[in-house]
């Protein structure tokens, strides 16, 4: 009974480390998109967002996760509105999504973008209201 054990662990420690090792190669050579993240606030100044998080690997064949940024701020782009933005690498049919918080007298907007063009997904919160954007990235093709 013991050697019946003892080689099914074995069996199944070998296939974790063959599953392990093709998540690596997927994330080397898989499909994966160029997410451009954006959180637009109503207000003409840099303004602060708090609790940031965005998902995504910042190199290509780096493994996805959820990155946080306590506190960062918007920059002027043009108009009454300031944007944050920032890029990232998703694979395809993977999870893409953002969010963030803004000041209590402003709204914030989010939306995630491939290659920096088409939208994904666009959402608007309330006045102070956390903003989420999230989504799953398509096939290529």
């Amino acid at each position: 009974m013991t050697k019946k054990r003892t080689a099914t662990a074995i069996t199944l420690a070998v296939a974790a480390i063959g599953l392990t090792g093709c998540a690596q190669i997927h994330q080397q050579v898989g499909d994966a998109w160029s997410v451009t993240y954006e959180v637009t606030v109503d207000s003409p100044d840099a303004t602060p967002l708090h609790d940031v998080r965005y998902v995504g690997a910042e190199t290509r064949g780096a493994a996805p996760e959820t990155h946080t940024v306590a506190s960062t701020s918007t920059k002027a782009t043009s108009g009454a509105n300031t944007t944050w933005t920032h890029e990232s690498i998703v694979l395809a049919e993977d999870d893409a999504s953002v969010r963030a918080t803004p000041p209590a007298d402003v709204t914030a907007s989010c939306r995630v973008l491939l290659d920096g063009k088409k939208v994904l997904i666009e959402e608007h919160g309330g006045l102070g209201q956390t903003v989420r954007c999230a989504a799953t990235t398509p096939k290529f093709g």
